[in-house]
């Protein structure tokens, strides 16, 4: 079949490529759009802006010659991309690279045939390329629901309803104890993910939750940016030392810092006997100063087996003010109850022990 030869769509006529492409365009509009959370209309805008200017781009280039394989893997590399994530940032991204990857295949069905290739053009779409692959290693490693590079249980079983709560980035000075204090009241064991320098310097808030019967977990030593690219990644063992000199235990569950992890994380885990835990319902409660909303929201999203992730620090901070938590958390537990939902340590929610040693 001659990709130039046009066809009708009422009054509009146009090549055949042209037509599938445009509804290739809107079919990812349409998908980004559900996925977007959430989706306000600035937030449309931008996905349709990006998808435009990246196809404006990729087709000026276009015209000087032909390149249709690799826009055709662009394209559908982040078309597969943009069903794995559902923040606007990275969806902007990938409507950008779909953009110039129909662009490679439409715009040079407008110039004469041929298979001249400028070398910068080529040039063109190596960096396609090195972009969309660049992209799709970034959402391997920084997204929870995605389990290419070394994966991590993200929910329980789904048979019983039964949830765990669990919280990043502490212990901290301002909310952890009195976050305590409220699941003690409650009857409620949650899980504590904890900063190595953050115990270091409040042990006697680790010690607390331990005596409480709260579970404890691995959150690394630093909770930077970066060092979860060192292959031997020495933050595990850190901050599994920090937690034998405050309680003389070490945890069995690892949350990596941002949910970023590579295969070589998932070995250093496994070689320390210890399991990987992520989430699937979080409420954004880092940038969020309204008890009420942070609530909503997990208790819209939370399902039987939901591993809900809550943050009494920030970054291992011991003195940031998260005391918007301490007056969310009742209304989250108030919500659960209401939806017939039972928070249970992540020990009972996903089996297996809590401890490991040291």
């Amino acid at each position: 079949m001659d990709a130039r030869r046009t066809v009708g769509v009422g009054p509009v006529r146009a090549p055949i490529v042209v037509l599938v492409c445009a509804a290739a365009a809107i079919a990812f509009v349409v998908v980004a759009c559900v996925r977007l959370e959430p989706a306000p209309a600035t937030a449309v805008l931008l996905v349709i802006a990006s998808l435009l200017a990246g196809a404006l781009v990729a087709g000026a280039a276009a015209l000087a010659g032909t390149l249709p394989i690799v826009g055709v893997v662009v394209a559908l590399v982040a078309a597969w991309l943009v069903t794995q994530r559902n923040d606007v940032g990275i969806v902007a991204i990938l409507a950008a690279l779909f953009g110039a990857g129909l662009a490679l295949v439409c715009a040079p069905l407008g110039r004469p045939a041929g298979r001249y290739r400028p070398g910068w053009l080529r040039a063109v779409g190596a960096l396609l390329v090195v972009v969309v692959l660049v992209v799709a290693g970034y959402v391997g490693a920084e997204t929870p629901s995605v389990h290419w590079f070394g994966g991590g249980i993200t929910h329980g079983p789904t048979a019983t309803r039964r949830v765990a709560l669990t919280f990043d980035d502490g212990p901290n000075a301002t909310t952890t104890l009195q976050l305590m204090q409220i699941l003690d009241r409650a009857q409620v064991t949650a899980t504590f993910f904890e900063v190595g320098k953050a115990i270091d310097a409040r042990p006697d808030i680790t010690q607390a939750l331990f005596e409480h019967g709260q579970l404890l977990g691995n959150h690394s030593y630093h909770h930077d940016q970066w060092r979860w690219l060192d292959p031997r990644y020495p933050e595990l063992a850190r901050t599994q030392d920090a937690f034998r000199r405050a309680i003389g235990r070490c945890p069995a569950f690892y949350r990596p810092p941002h949910g970023d992890r590579t295969p070589f994380i998932a070995r250093v885990v496994h070689d320390h006997h210890m399991r990987m835990v992520l989430w699937n319902d979080s409420a954004h409660d880092w940038d969020e100063t309204n008890p009420g909303t942070i609530a909503r929201r997990i208790v819209d999203r939370a399902q039987p087996g939901s591993i809900i992730v809550l943050h009494d620090g920030l970054d291992g901070d011991v003195h940031t003010n998260r005391t918007v938590l301490v007056r969310a958390l009742p209304l989250i537990l108030a919500g659960l109850h209401a939806k017939h939902l039972t928070p249970v340590g992540l020990d009972q929610l996903i089996g297996g022990p809590a401890w490991v040693s040291c």
